[in-house]
C-alpha cells in the first residue's frame, strides 16, 4: 500500500490513465482506463504522485465546477476538483 507522507500538504485527483499499449481498444477509443484516484504532494521541489485506486481515500470531498463538466466535446469525467486533505483527516 502506498505511504503518503504524514507531514506534507496532498492534493487528490480523480483521473483516466491511457496504457500506451496500442492494441488496447479501451485507450485507442476512449478516455483511457479509470478513473481512479491519484495523491500528489511535494517533496523539496519535486511534485510526486502515487495511486490509490478506484475508492476516495477517506476525508475527502469532491466538489465540481459546473463549468467544466457536462460540455459535451469534453472528456467527463477528465480531472474533478478535490479538496485538499492533510494525511491526519485520512
Amino acid at each position: 500500500m502506498l505511504q503518503l507522507p504524514s507531514d506534507q500538504h496532498i492534493t487528490y485527483q480523480h483521473q483516466y490513465r491511457k496504457c500506451g499499449k496500442p492494441s488496447c481498444s479501451t485507450c485507442r477509443q476512449g478516455q483511457g482506463h479509470g478513473p481512479y484516484w491519484y495523491a500528489y504532494w511535494r517533496e523539496g521541489s519535486r511534485l510526486r504522485s502515487g495511486y490509490i485506486g478506484k475508492v476516495p481515500p477517506g476525508g475527502v470531498s469532491t466538489s465540481q465546477n459546473s463549468s467544466e463538466l457536462g460540455d459535451s466535446d469534453k472528456p467527463h469525467p477528465y480531472a474533478i476538483a478535490v479538496e485538499e486533505v492533510t494525511q491526519a483527516m485520512i
